[in-house]
Protein backbone atom coordinates (compact mmCIF):
# COMPACT_ATOMS: atom_id res chain seq x y z
CA UNK A 1 0.00 0.00 0.00
CA UNK A 2 1.49 3.32 -1.10
CA UNK A 3 1.36 6.43 1.06
CA UNK A 4 0.92 10.03 -0.05
CA UNK A 5 0.30 13.32 1.71
CA UNK A 6 -2.83 14.01 -0.38
CA UNK A 7 -4.93 11.96 -2.78
CA UNK A 8 -6.90 13.94 -5.38
CA UNK A 9 -9.71 11.99 -7.06
CA UNK A 10 -10.47 13.54 -10.45
CA UNK A 11 -8.13 15.42 -12.79
CA UNK A 12 -10.48 18.09 -14.11
CA UNK A 13 -9.79 21.80 -13.56
CA UNK A 14 -10.38 21.72 -9.80
CA UNK A 15 -8.45 18.50 -9.14
CA UNK A 16 -5.45 19.46 -11.26
CA UNK A 17 -5.38 22.92 -9.69
CA UNK A 18 -5.30 21.43 -6.19
CA UNK A 19 -2.70 18.80 -7.10
CA UNK A 20 -0.38 21.29 -8.76
CA UNK A 21 -0.47 23.77 -5.86
CA UNK A 22 0.14 21.01 -3.34
CA UNK A 23 3.06 19.58 -5.30
CA UNK A 24 4.59 23.03 -5.70
CA UNK A 25 4.63 23.31 -1.91
CA UNK A 26 6.42 20.00 -1.48
CA UNK A 27 3.51 17.68 -0.72
CA UNK A 28 3.45 14.18 -2.19
CA UNK A 29 0.29 14.01 -4.28
CA UNK A 30 -1.52 11.22 -6.09
CA UNK A 31 -3.78 12.57 -8.86
CA UNK A 32 -6.27 9.93 -10.03
CA UNK A 33 -8.37 10.15 -13.20
CA UNK A 34 -10.73 7.35 -14.15
CA UNK A 35 -10.34 7.83 -17.92
CA UNK A 36 -7.10 7.91 -19.91
CA UNK A 37 -6.08 11.30 -21.30
CA UNK A 38 -7.01 12.86 -23.59
CA UNK A 39 -10.63 12.44 -22.61
CA UNK A 40 -13.52 14.76 -23.35
CA UNK A 41 -16.16 16.10 -21.02
CA UNK A 42 -19.50 17.71 -21.86
CA UNK A 43 -18.92 21.42 -21.29
CA UNK A 44 -19.02 24.64 -23.26
CA UNK A 45 -15.30 25.00 -22.58
CA UNK A 46 -15.35 28.76 -22.01
CA UNK A 47 -12.63 30.09 -19.70
CA UNK A 48 -13.56 33.64 -18.75
CA UNK A 49 -10.89 36.23 -18.07
CA UNK A 50 -11.99 36.03 -14.44
CA UNK A 51 -11.33 32.29 -14.36
CA UNK A 52 -8.00 32.63 -16.16
CA UNK A 53 -6.86 35.21 -13.61
CA UNK A 54 -7.04 32.57 -10.85
CA UNK A 55 -4.42 30.49 -12.67
CA UNK A 56 -0.70 31.20 -12.50
CA UNK A 57 0.12 29.24 -15.65
CA UNK A 58 -0.14 30.21 -19.32
CA UNK A 59 -3.30 28.79 -20.90
CA UNK A 60 -2.49 29.99 -24.43
CA UNK A 61 -1.41 26.53 -25.70
CA UNK A 62 -5.02 25.29 -25.39
CA UNK A 63 -6.91 28.48 -26.29
CA UNK A 64 -8.63 28.01 -29.66
CA UNK A 65 -10.60 31.23 -29.90
CA UNK A 66 -10.45 34.58 -28.11
CA UNK A 67 -13.90 36.08 -27.74
CA UNK A 68 -14.46 39.83 -27.95
CA UNK A 69 -18.23 40.00 -28.05
CA UNK A 70 -21.63 38.36 -27.99
CA UNK A 71 -24.55 37.93 -30.39
CA UNK A 72 -27.70 38.31 -28.29
CA UNK A 73 -31.25 37.28 -29.05
CA UNK A 74 -34.50 36.94 -27.15
CA UNK A 75 -36.37 33.66 -27.68
CA UNK A 76 -34.70 33.10 -31.07
CA UNK A 77 -35.81 36.47 -32.35
CA UNK A 78 -33.79 39.31 -33.88
CA UNK A 79 -30.10 39.28 -33.03
CA UNK A 80 -27.75 42.13 -32.17
CA UNK A 81 -24.00 42.10 -31.56
CA UNK A 82 -22.07 43.83 -28.81
CA UNK A 83 -18.27 43.94 -29.13
CA UNK A 84 -15.47 44.94 -26.79
CA UNK A 85 -11.94 45.92 -27.72
CA UNK A 86 -10.51 43.71 -24.97
CA UNK A 87 -10.95 39.92 -24.68
CA UNK A 88 -13.86 38.62 -22.62
CA UNK A 89 -13.53 34.84 -22.77
CA UNK A 90 -11.18 32.19 -24.07
CA UNK A 91 -12.59 29.16 -25.85
CA UNK A 92 -11.03 25.76 -25.21
CA UNK A 93 -11.95 22.12 -25.66
CA UNK A 94 -12.08 20.23 -22.39
CA UNK A 95 -10.21 17.27 -23.89
CA UNK A 96 -7.21 19.54 -24.43
CA UNK A 97 -7.65 21.85 -21.44
CA UNK A 98 -7.94 19.07 -18.86
CA UNK A 99 -5.00 17.12 -20.27
CA UNK A 100 -2.90 20.29 -20.26
CA UNK A 101 -3.75 21.12 -16.63
CA UNK A 102 -3.07 17.54 -15.52
CA UNK A 103 0.31 17.61 -17.30
CA UNK A 104 1.22 20.84 -15.47
CA UNK A 105 0.33 19.15 -12.17
CA UNK A 106 2.54 16.19 -13.07
CA UNK A 107 5.39 18.53 -14.02
CA UNK A 108 5.08 20.15 -10.58
CA UNK A 109 5.57 16.72 -9.00
CA UNK A 110 2.12 15.16 -8.68
CA UNK A 111 1.93 11.43 -9.43
CA UNK A 112 -0.66 11.31 -12.23
CA UNK A 113 -2.52 8.04 -12.77
CA UNK A 114 -4.99 8.41 -15.63
CA UNK A 115 -7.14 5.49 -16.68
CA UNK A 116 -7.09 4.32 -13.05
CA UNK A 117 -10.61 4.67 -11.57
CA UNK A 118 -11.30 4.74 -7.85
CA UNK A 119 -13.14 1.59 -6.79
CA UNK A 120 -13.28 1.75 -2.99
CA UNK A 121 -12.91 4.49 -0.38
CA UNK A 122 -12.75 4.38 3.39
CA UNK A 123 -11.99 6.98 6.02
CA UNK A 124 -10.52 6.27 9.43
CA UNK A 125 -8.43 9.18 10.58
CA UNK A 126 -6.99 9.55 7.07
CA UNK A 127 -8.28 8.20 3.78
CA UNK A 128 -7.73 4.88 2.03
CA UNK A 129 -8.42 4.53 -1.69
CA UNK A 130 -8.33 1.41 -3.82
CA UNK A 131 -8.12 1.51 -7.61
CA UNK A 132 -7.69 -1.16 -10.26
CA UNK A 133 -3.94 -0.69 -9.94
CA UNK A 134 -3.23 -0.56 -6.19
CA UNK A 135 -4.30 0.77 -2.79
CA UNK A 136 -3.22 4.14 -1.39
CA UNK A 137 -3.47 6.05 1.87
CA UNK A 138 -3.17 9.74 2.72
CA UNK A 139 -4.07 12.12 5.55
CA UNK A 140 -6.19 14.18 3.12
CA UNK A 141 -8.54 13.26 0.25
CA UNK A 142 -9.75 15.94 -2.18
CA UNK A 143 -12.75 14.86 -4.25
CA UNK A 144 -12.85 16.45 -7.70
CA UNK A 145 -14.88 13.67 -9.31
CA UNK A 146 -18.00 15.59 -10.33
CA UNK A 147 -21.53 16.12 -9.09
CA UNK A 148 -22.30 12.41 -8.85
CA UNK A 149 -18.79 11.38 -7.86
CA UNK A 150 -17.97 8.17 -6.05
CA UNK A 151 -16.29 9.89 -3.10
CA UNK A 152 -19.35 11.88 -2.05
CA UNK A 153 -21.70 8.94 -2.59
CA UNK A 154 -19.54 6.46 -0.71
CA UNK A 155 -18.90 8.71 2.28
CA UNK A 156 -22.45 10.10 2.35
CA UNK A 157 -20.98 13.54 1.78
CA UNK A 158 -23.20 14.63 -1.06
CA UNK A 159 -23.77 18.32 -1.43
CA UNK A 160 -27.40 19.40 -1.62
CA UNK A 161 -27.95 21.38 -4.77
CA UNK A 162 -30.50 22.55 -7.25
CA UNK A 163 -29.96 20.79 -10.53
CA UNK A 164 -29.86 22.19 -14.03
CA UNK A 165 -29.26 20.15 -17.17
CA UNK A 166 -27.72 20.92 -20.53
CA UNK A 167 -27.69 19.34 -23.98
CA UNK A 168 -25.05 20.17 -26.57
CA UNK A 169 -23.56 19.10 -29.87
CA UNK A 170 -20.89 20.24 -32.32
CA UNK A 171 -21.25 21.65 -35.83
CA UNK A 172 -18.05 21.20 -37.91
CA UNK A 173 -16.54 24.43 -39.25
CA UNK A 174 -16.93 24.22 -43.01
CA UNK A 175 -16.59 26.91 -45.71
CA UNK A 176 -20.30 27.70 -45.48
CA UNK A 177 -19.98 28.78 -41.81
CA UNK A 178 -19.73 32.61 -41.78
CA UNK A 179 -16.42 34.15 -40.72
CA UNK A 180 -18.11 36.36 -38.12
CA UNK A 181 -18.52 33.34 -35.81
CA UNK A 182 -14.79 33.39 -35.08
CA UNK A 183 -14.70 35.91 -32.22
CA UNK A 184 -18.25 36.12 -30.85
CA UNK A 185 -20.47 33.78 -28.87
CA UNK A 186 -24.23 33.60 -29.36
CA UNK A 187 -26.51 33.81 -26.32
CA UNK A 188 -30.23 33.24 -26.79
CA UNK A 189 -32.06 34.29 -23.65
CA UNK A 190 -35.56 33.93 -22.29
CA UNK A 191 -36.48 30.72 -24.09
CA UNK A 192 -35.37 28.16 -21.49
CA UNK A 193 -36.56 27.82 -17.90
CA UNK A 194 -33.66 29.19 -15.86
CA UNK A 195 -31.14 28.85 -18.68
CA UNK A 196 -30.22 29.89 -22.20
CA UNK A 197 -29.04 28.70 -25.57
CA UNK A 198 -25.52 29.23 -26.87
CA UNK A 199 -23.14 28.94 -29.78
CA UNK A 200 -19.46 28.81 -28.81
CA UNK A 201 -16.80 28.85 -31.57
CA UNK A 202 -13.85 26.45 -31.28
CA UNK A 203 -10.93 25.76 -33.57
CA UNK A 204 -12.65 23.28 -35.89
CA UNK A 205 -16.29 23.38 -34.81
CA UNK A 206 -19.08 25.37 -33.18
CA UNK A 207 -20.40 24.10 -29.87
CA UNK A 208 -24.21 24.52 -29.87
CA UNK A 209 -26.16 23.92 -26.69
CA UNK A 210 -29.10 24.68 -24.42
CA UNK A 211 -29.48 24.55 -20.65
CA UNK A 212 -32.41 24.77 -18.22
CA UNK A 213 -33.58 23.70 -14.80
CA UNK A 214 -33.93 19.94 -14.54
CA UNK A 215 -37.73 20.02 -14.43
CA UNK A 216 -37.66 21.43 -17.98
CA UNK A 217 -35.08 18.95 -19.21
CA UNK A 218 -37.57 17.15 -21.43
CA UNK A 219 -37.76 20.28 -23.64
CA UNK A 220 -34.04 20.48 -24.40
CA UNK A 221 -33.95 18.27 -27.49
CA UNK A 222 -36.55 20.32 -29.31
CA UNK A 223 -34.98 23.57 -28.05
CA UNK A 224 -31.59 22.52 -29.41
CA UNK A 225 -33.13 21.77 -32.80
CA UNK A 226 -34.82 25.18 -32.88
CA UNK A 227 -31.58 26.93 -31.90
CA UNK A 228 -29.59 25.18 -34.62
CA UNK A 229 -32.15 26.05 -37.28
CA UNK A 230 -32.38 29.66 -36.11
CA UNK A 231 -28.69 30.23 -36.67
CA UNK A 232 -28.67 28.45 -40.01
CA UNK A 233 -27.00 25.20 -38.99
CA UNK A 234 -28.10 21.91 -40.48
CA UNK A 235 -29.42 19.95 -37.51
CA UNK A 236 -28.35 16.68 -39.13
CA UNK A 237 -24.73 17.85 -38.91
CA UNK A 238 -24.77 18.02 -35.10
CA UNK A 239 -22.12 15.62 -33.79
CA UNK A 240 -21.24 14.27 -30.34
CA UNK A 241 -24.66 15.05 -28.93
CA UNK A 242 -24.53 14.69 -25.15
CA UNK A 243 -26.21 15.91 -21.99
CA UNK A 244 -24.81 16.77 -18.58
CA UNK A 245 -25.81 18.11 -15.18
CA UNK A 246 -25.01 21.54 -13.75
CA UNK A 247 -25.08 21.40 -9.93
CA UNK A 248 -25.92 24.63 -8.08
CA UNK A 249 -25.02 24.32 -4.40
CA UNK A 250 -27.55 25.23 -1.74
CA UNK A 251 -25.65 27.50 0.68
CA UNK A 252 -24.53 25.91 3.92
CA UNK A 253 -24.61 22.29 2.75
CA UNK A 254 -21.68 20.11 3.66
CA UNK A 255 -18.66 19.96 1.36
CA UNK A 256 -16.05 18.80 3.90
CA UNK A 257 -15.89 16.21 6.63
CA UNK A 258 -12.84 14.99 8.49
CA UNK A 259 -9.98 14.50 6.00
CA UNK A 260 -12.23 14.85 2.92
CA UNK A 261 -13.13 17.96 0.91
CA UNK A 262 -15.26 18.31 -2.22
CA UNK A 263 -14.23 20.80 -4.91
CA UNK A 264 -15.59 22.09 -8.22
CA UNK A 265 -18.71 20.35 -9.54
CA UNK A 266 -18.47 17.78 -6.73
CA UNK A 267 -19.22 20.67 -4.36
CA UNK A 268 -21.93 22.13 -6.63
CA UNK A 269 -19.90 25.29 -7.22
CA UNK A 270 -21.41 26.39 -10.53
CA UNK A 271 -22.29 30.03 -11.17
CA UNK A 272 -26.12 30.02 -11.29
CA UNK A 273 -26.45 33.03 -13.60
CA UNK A 274 -23.99 31.96 -16.27
CA UNK A 275 -23.84 28.18 -15.72
CA UNK A 276 -20.04 28.52 -15.82
CA UNK A 277 -18.07 26.29 -13.48
CA UNK A 278 -14.39 26.59 -14.40
CA UNK A 279 -13.77 29.75 -12.38
CA UNK A 280 -15.10 28.20 -9.17
CA UNK A 281 -13.29 24.94 -10.02
CA UNK A 282 -9.97 26.79 -10.05
CA UNK A 283 -10.84 28.83 -6.95
CA UNK A 284 -12.10 25.89 -4.86
CA UNK A 285 -9.17 23.68 -5.90
CA UNK A 286 -6.79 26.39 -4.74
CA UNK A 287 -8.60 26.81 -1.40
CA UNK A 288 -8.64 23.05 -0.80
CA UNK A 289 -4.90 22.87 -1.45
CA UNK A 290 -4.25 25.69 1.01
CA UNK A 291 -6.21 23.95 3.75
CA UNK A 292 -4.68 20.56 3.00
CA UNK A 293 -1.25 22.15 3.56
CA UNK A 294 -2.47 23.40 6.94
CA UNK A 295 -3.52 19.85 7.86
CA UNK A 296 -0.15 18.48 6.78
CA UNK A 297 1.65 21.15 8.79
CA UNK A 298 -0.34 20.31 11.92
CA UNK A 299 -2.06 23.70 11.91
CA UNK A 300 -5.51 22.14 11.40
CA UNK A 301 -6.89 18.76 12.44
CA UNK A 302 -9.12 18.24 9.40
CA UNK A 303 -10.53 19.88 6.24
CA UNK A 304 -13.52 21.61 7.82
CA UNK A 305 -11.70 24.92 7.55
CA UNK A 306 -11.98 24.55 3.79
CA UNK A 307 -15.76 24.65 3.97
CA UNK A 308 -15.58 27.76 6.16
CA UNK A 309 -13.34 29.37 3.52
CA UNK A 310 -15.75 28.49 0.71
CA UNK A 311 -18.70 29.79 2.72
CA UNK A 312 -16.85 33.03 3.47
CA UNK A 313 -15.04 33.69 0.18
CA UNK A 314 -16.88 31.94 -2.66
CA UNK A 315 -20.47 31.28 -1.62
CA UNK A 316 -21.47 34.93 -1.16
CA UNK A 317 -20.72 35.52 -4.85
CA UNK A 318 -22.76 32.48 -5.87
CA UNK A 319 -25.66 33.53 -3.63
CA UNK A 320 -25.91 36.96 -5.28
CA UNK A 321 -25.58 35.31 -8.70
CA UNK A 322 -28.51 33.08 -7.78
CA UNK A 323 -30.64 36.11 -6.89
CA UNK A 324 -29.72 37.81 -10.14
CA UNK A 325 -30.62 34.66 -12.04
CA UNK A 326 -34.09 34.66 -10.50
CA UNK A 327 -34.51 38.33 -11.42
CA UNK A 328 -33.33 37.90 -14.99
CA UNK A 329 -35.52 34.88 -15.70
CA UNK A 330 -38.54 36.62 -14.20
CA UNK A 331 -38.56 39.17 -17.06
CA UNK A 332 -35.71 38.90 -19.61
CA UNK A 333 -36.84 41.55 -22.17
CA UNK A 334 -35.87 44.66 -20.15
CA UNK A 335 -32.37 43.32 -19.56
CA UNK A 336 -31.89 42.54 -23.25
CA UNK A 337 -33.12 46.03 -24.13
CA UNK A 338 -30.58 47.55 -21.73
CA UNK A 339 -27.84 45.32 -23.13
CA UNK A 340 -28.67 46.58 -26.61
CA UNK A 341 -29.09 50.29 -25.89
CA UNK A 342 -27.06 51.06 -22.78
CA UNK A 343 -23.31 51.32 -23.07
CA UNK A 344 -23.07 51.41 -19.28
CA UNK A 345 -24.97 48.12 -18.92
CA UNK A 346 -22.81 46.45 -21.59
CA UNK A 347 -19.64 47.67 -19.84
CA UNK A 348 -20.97 46.33 -16.54
CA UNK A 349 -21.54 42.93 -18.18
CA UNK A 350 -18.00 42.98 -19.60
CA UNK A 351 -16.54 43.90 -16.22
CA UNK A 352 -18.26 40.91 -14.63
CA UNK A 353 -16.97 38.52 -17.31
CA UNK A 354 -13.46 39.93 -17.11
CA UNK A 355 -13.41 39.81 -13.30
CA UNK A 356 -13.02 43.57 -12.95
CA UNK A 357 -16.25 43.65 -10.95
CA UNK A 358 -17.81 40.96 -8.78
CA UNK A 359 -21.44 40.25 -8.01
CA UNK A 360 -20.80 41.61 -4.51
CA UNK A 361 -19.45 44.81 -6.05
CA UNK A 362 -22.75 45.10 -7.91
CA UNK A 363 -24.73 44.74 -4.68
CA UNK A 364 -22.63 47.43 -3.03
CA UNK A 365 -23.05 49.65 -6.09
CA UNK A 366 -26.87 49.55 -6.03
CA UNK A 367 -26.99 50.34 -2.31
CA UNK A 368 -30.57 50.61 -0.98
CA UNK A 369 -31.94 49.13 -4.19
CA UNK A 370 -30.77 45.78 -2.78
CA UNK A 371 -34.09 45.65 -0.89
CA UNK A 372 -36.05 45.87 -4.15
CA UNK A 373 -33.75 43.31 -5.79
CA UNK A 374 -34.41 40.82 -3.00
CA UNK A 375 -38.16 41.48 -3.09
CA UNK A 376 -38.47 40.82 -6.81
CA UNK A 377 -36.08 37.87 -6.62
CA UNK A 378 -38.34 36.31 -3.96
CA UNK A 379 -41.37 36.84 -6.21
CA UNK A 380 -39.53 35.27 -9.12
CA UNK A 381 -38.50 32.29 -7.02
CA UNK A 382 -42.07 31.64 -5.89
CA UNK A 383 -43.26 31.77 -9.50
CA UNK A 384 -40.49 29.39 -10.55
CA UNK A 385 -41.31 26.93 -7.77
CA UNK A 386 -44.93 26.79 -8.91
CA UNK A 387 -43.69 25.95 -12.40
CA UNK A 388 -41.39 23.31 -10.95
CA UNK A 389 -44.31 21.63 -9.23
CA UNK A 390 -46.35 21.77 -12.43
CA UNK A 391 -43.43 20.36 -14.43
CA UNK A 392 -42.91 17.50 -11.97
CA UNK A 393 -46.59 16.65 -12.12
CA UNK A 394 -46.44 16.62 -15.94
CA UNK A 395 -43.42 14.31 -15.86
CA UNK A 396 -45.18 12.01 -13.39
CA UNK A 397 -48.26 11.77 -15.61
CA UNK A 398 -46.09 11.07 -18.65
CA UNK A 399 -44.27 8.32 -16.76
CA UNK A 400 -47.53 6.73 -15.67
CA UNK A 401 -48.70 6.26 -19.26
Amino acid sequence: MKKYDVIVAGAGPSGSMAARRLAQHGATVLLLEKQPFPRDKPCGGGVTLRAASVQDIDLSPVIERTIHGARFSLRLGETFDRLHERPLTYMTQRARLDAYLAERAAEAGADLHDGDPVREISVNGGAKVRTDGDAYTAPVLIAADGANGLVGRTLDLRTHYEEAVALEGNVPCTPDIPEDWRNVVALDLGGMAGGYGWVFPKGDHLNVGVGAWKYAGFTLRSKLSELARRFGFDESRLQNLRGHHLPVRIPGTSIARGPVALVGDAAGLVDPLSGEGIHMAFASGSLAADHALRVLAGEASDMTGYQAAVDGELQPELTVSRRLQELFNFAPPPYLAMMRRSEAFWCFFCQLIRGEMTYLDFVRMIGPLRVAMDLFADMAQKRRMSKVQAGLALMARAGAR
